[in-house]
C-alpha cells in the first residue's frame, strides 16, 4: 500500500485521507460513533481518538470530521501514519457483508379476471411474510 494523501475539504473540520486505490467497492459507509463500526475494524480504531467525531469511507479515501478539541495541523500527520500502519499491518478496513439487503427486481402484472371490473395483481416473488 503506497503512501497515503491528506486533503483538506470545504469543511475545515472535516479530512480526507486519501489511497491511491479504492478500498470500497461502489459503497460509501459513515460511522458517527464507536457502536456503529461493527463492519469497519480501523473505524473502530479511529474512535479511540478522543477527537474523532464521524467516519466516513468512500471510494478511495477515509474522511474523518473532528471535534473543535484539537486542531487538523496538530494531528493530522499522525492520523496518517496511524491508518497507513493500520492498514499495511494487514488491518481490514471493511468487512464486506454477503447478502445485505441486496435489491432484487419484481416483477408485478396485472391479469383480467371473469368480471370485466377487477384486475388481479401477480407478482413474482413473496413481498411479505405476514398477511393480513
Amino acid at each position: 500500500m503506497s503512501k497515503i494523501t491528506i486533503k483538506e475539504t470545504q469543511n475545515s473540520s472535516i479530512l480526507k485521507f486519501e489511497f491511491d486505490d479504492f478500498i470500497t467497492q461502489n459503497e460509501s459507509f459513515e460511522f458517527k460513533n464507536i457502536d456503529e463500526t461493527k463492519n469497519s475494524p480501523l473505524a473502530q480504531q479511529l474512535f479511540y481518538l478522543p477527537f474523532v467525531k464521524t467516519v466516513y469511507i468512500s471510494g478511495n479515501f477515509i474522511a474523518i470530521e473532528k471535534f473543535s478539541i484539537v486542531e487538523w495541523e496538530d494531528v493530522k500527520e499522525a492520523v496518517a501514519d496511524q491508518i497507513e500502519s493500520f492498514v499495511t499491518n494487514g488491518g481490514t478496513i471493511i468487512i464486506l457483508q454477503e447478502n445485505k439487503n441486496k435489491k432484487q427486481p419484481i416483477t408485478v402484472y396485472g391479469e383480467t379476471t371473469p368480471n370485466p371490473a377487477v384486475l388481479k395483481f401477480v407478482v413474482s416473488r413473496m413481498l411479505t411474510k405476514k398477511c393480513c
